[in-house]
């Protein structure tokens, strides 16, 4: 049998952990240690099944998960994790989030932002030996999308019904998840490195779901297109999800004053361009709104944080492309609420920030509500922290790349497009004008720090570029940007 686990994102005071256990039909039932101290979840111990069709010789599953929380009395410090299962074991470190941003000569409160990562391209492990030497210690980790990307490679033959097309997505998970214990690379170190909130983009199913796509078959007709999502939806809720699915579609952290945020934009998507979320989501988008607009009544502090998997300053993709390559969130009609609360915000005067990834480049980008001139929204994008391969074109990039090394100076990123300004505006009554302060490019991830400064709040961001020429894995910080009522 082999364990692992990582500590999802909680409210201050609480640790969440989630537990894996695979290769064995009849799970132990774990026990838990804090800090050399005995502990004991709010709840008995469960452990379920993976919904990746693997069985043992008695036909029962042999992958298993369990969530379980536990109280903590000091909030925000680092507590030594210990999981026992039979004669298994597993340490690791987290922390629960701090109730409040630190003051500005106190530190910071930091979050680690990751996406778009592809484990083929990663043979040598530059994410997590990356992540492991960044100093800044991160308090929570949002991995904003693509965390696996089932649809890739291109060329897979992937089966078309299960059990082989749930396996065929567990090992993908399994891979990721477990990098450590399978001595091969993924996105375990990251998951160590602080609690984690995950929100899904399209990759978590395939490229631009819920439309059929024309390099993938088993798109093409409606009875395979609903069992591939079946599949997905089913792994990505055993393995990223921290509720139960009936409760999921939001997440919602405060580290005051700021009030965090994180939306699935993506699972929930109608083919009509009509619905980006479902009723929980809806519901927890209006009561943020709602509570930064009444904190700021109240005369207190109040910054918001948004987050989903991707671009909010991006033009909506044409009529032809929001099908065939790839629908912005602006193709669909329920974004118009989602704007309503940014408006909503910006003309109370509340700022707000907003984390994705999804486009394969970082930038950050401010937007000024040019009805009063205040710095009223920020975007800040990491992606990816490990590019997709696409075949022929990439490998004929990185040959003219050899190539051009010969005569002259090669670029450090011969598969990687140049990040993209924002538009000059963004929505209306108020428009945005907007600015983009950095552009990143390569493989990355960020740190965004926030500190108090007197009734504001500023914060700063930190690029780490990945790459085993230690000349180009450089960091770049920028900011910091102030946060302030208007």
């Amino acid at each position: 049998m082999k364990l692992t686990a990582y500590a999802q994102a909680a409210s201050p005071g609480v640790i969440q952990v989630w537990v894996g256990m695979f290769g064995t039909e009849a799970p132990p039932a774990p026990s838990f240690r804090l800090d050399q101290t005995q502990a004991t979840p709010f709840a008995p111990s469960v452990m379920t099944p993976i919904r990746d069709q693997r069985t043992g010789v008695s036909g029962k599953p042999i992958n298993h998960r369990g969530i379980f929380r536990f109280a903590v009395p000091d909030l925000g410090r680092p507590y030594l994790v210990e999981i026992v299962a039979g004669s298994e074991r597993y340490v690791f470190t987290t922390n629960s989030l701090p109730l409040e941003i630190p003051k500005l000569l106190e530190g910071s409160f930091n979050i680690l932002l990751c996406s778009c990562y592809f484990q083929p391209e990663d043979v040598k492990g530059l994410l997590g030996s990356t992540i492991s030497q960044i100093q800044l210690q991160p308090h929570l980790t949002v991995m904003a999308g693509d965390q696996v990307y089932v649809d890739l490679p291109l060329l897979e033959d992937l089966p078309e019904a299960d059990p082989g097309l749930s396996q065929v997505i567990g090992d993908k998970y399994l891979v990721n998840w477990t990098s450590t214990q399978l001595q091969t690379q993924g996105l375990e170190p990251v998951l160590a490195r602080a609690p984690v909130v995950n929100v899904p983009d399209d990759h978590e199913f395939w490229n631009n779901y819920p439309f059929r796509q024309k390099q993938l078959p088993n798109t093409w007709r409606d009875t395979t297109r609903r069992d591939w999502s079946n599949a997905a939806r089913a792994l990505y809720e055993d393995y990223q999800l921290a509720v139960p699915p009936a409760e999921s579609g939001a997440t919602r952290l405060d580290v005051e004053p700021i009030k965090m945020l994180f939306l699935d934009m993506r699972c929930n998507r109608d083919g009509d361009f009509d619905e980006l979320m479902n009723p929980v989501a809806v519901t927890a988008l209006s009561e943020w709104a709602n509570e930064l607009i009444a904190d700021r009544a109240a005369g207190k502090a109040a910054v918001g944080l948004l987050s989903s998997g991707q671009a909010l300053f991006i033009n909506s993709a044409t009529d032809a492309d929001r099908v065939t390559v790839d629908a912005e969130m602006g193709n669909y009609k329920q974004f118009d609420f989602v704007l309503t609360q940014l408006k909503r915000l910006a003309n109370e005067g509340i700022p707000v920030v907003y984390l994705t990834g999804d486009v394969h480049w970082g930038r950050v980008t401010r937007g000024t509500n040019l009805a009063n001139g205040h710095a009223a929204l920020y975007e800040v994008i990491s992606s990816p922290s490990r590019l997709i391969r696409v075949p022929f074109l990439d490998a004929a990039n990185e040959s003219f790349n050899a190539v051009k090394g010969i005569f002259g100076k090669k670029d450090p990123w011969p598969r990687h497009s140049n990040p993209e300004n924002a538009p000059s505006r963004f929505c209306d009554g108020p428009v945005f004008s907007l600015e983009t302060l950095h552009k990143q490019r390569g493989d990355h991830v960020a740190i965004v720090s926030f500190t108090r400064n007197g009734t504001g709040v500023d914060f700063s961001v930190t690029y780490y570029a990945i790459h085993e020429d230690k000349a180009i894995a450089k960091s770049v910080k920028k900011g910091p940007y102030a946060l302030r009522l208007a």
